[in-house]
């Protein structure tokens, strides 16, 4: 504790000595947010809230603080698949060549880089108010800034919009295990499920809503050969029961599992009968059935 609130480096996330290889690294999810109790002979306006503020502003700079940390990390592996495999990750994951504790840091810290300078702009303009802002703008927030009201929100509402685009699908599932059979409105439902675009896209587009077919299927295909290469990892790392509770949750998350309100368990049965279920149909087919 430094003047009452906590300092940017107590929330800095340890690296571990030795990292799972089916996990993603710690350093690669939000420290724990850590909000000081008020003393009794403090106000709880100004004097408090400012204290509260001085700690969210300290989570956020030990957020941006591993995104370095991992990117420099991250850079012996890149090198790898870089020089190895000609900037393949989908051969370099075929090959064997990288863990799944290596594909998500790969994958998490450039979801992060890209996100920092608008990020750090905000956080300096909005300062202490940067965690009311947040919850309105949270595309522009990388996840390792990301406080747990923010996560529990989006959660909530992607799937109450995949819900939505559930029962306003009347197509059939594909049969053929291929992006570019999928017509627009399957694109929209995976889009929607799997929150890939902006509602902004959905008021734009009048009546007809979301993103231009051609962005939509780059996206689309572009999630769907990160799945493909997750699932072959997870498979080889042994499967949903040696992820830790985030790291399923997020795995369920990003196949458009419900996890909001169910238990550990209960996500942890679905991850596993996708995994399975990868063996017979296409990942395509799996984001357009429940």
């Amino acid at each position: 504790m430094v003047g009452g609130y906590i300092s940017a480096a107590s929330t800095r996330t340890p690296a571990p000595k030795q990292l799972s290889k089916v996990n993603g690294p710690p350093s690669t999810l939000p420290a724990p947010l850590i909000i000081p109790e008020q003393r009794k002979d403090q106000s709880y306006f100004p004097s408090y809230l400012f204290t509260i503020g001085k700690a969210y502003v300290a989570f956020y700079k030990a957020g941006v603080w591993n995104i370095w940390a991992n990117f420099k990390t991250a850079q012996p592996i890149q090198r790898l698949v870089d020089d190895k495999y000609s900037s393949s990750l989908r051969a370099a994951v075929t090959a064997g060549a990288l863990t799944r504790c290596d594909f998500q840091l790969l994958a998490r810290n450039w979801h992060d880089i890209k996100r920092v300078p608008v990020f750090v702009l905000m956080l300096m303009i909005c300062g202490e108010f940067t965690p009311l802002v947040v919850l309105a703008v949270s595309n522009v927030v990388p996840w390792t800034c990301r406080i747990p009201k923010q996560v529990d929100a989006d959660r909530r509402k992607l799937e109450v919009r995949r819900a939505i685009s559930f029962r306003n699908l009347t197509t059939s599932p594909p049969v053929e295990k291929s992006v570019e059979k999928l017509g627009r409105m399957e694109l929209l439902h995976i889009s929607w499920s799997l929150g890939l675009s902006s509602k902004t896209w959905d008021w734009l587009g009048g009546r007809l809503p979301g993103l231009p077919t051609y962005i939509l299927r780059r996206r689309v295909r572009n999630r769907v050969e990160y799945l493909e290469m997750d699932d072959m990892l997870l498979k080889k790392g042994g499967g949903a029961r040696n992820l830790e509770s985030e790291e399923c949750r997020m795995a369920c998350v990003e196949r458009g599992i419900d996890v909001y309100g169910r238990s550990e368990k209960q996500i942890r049965t679905d991850l596993e009968a996708w995994l399975r279920s990868t063996e017979k149909v296409g990942v395509e087919r799996l984001l357009l059935t429940r």
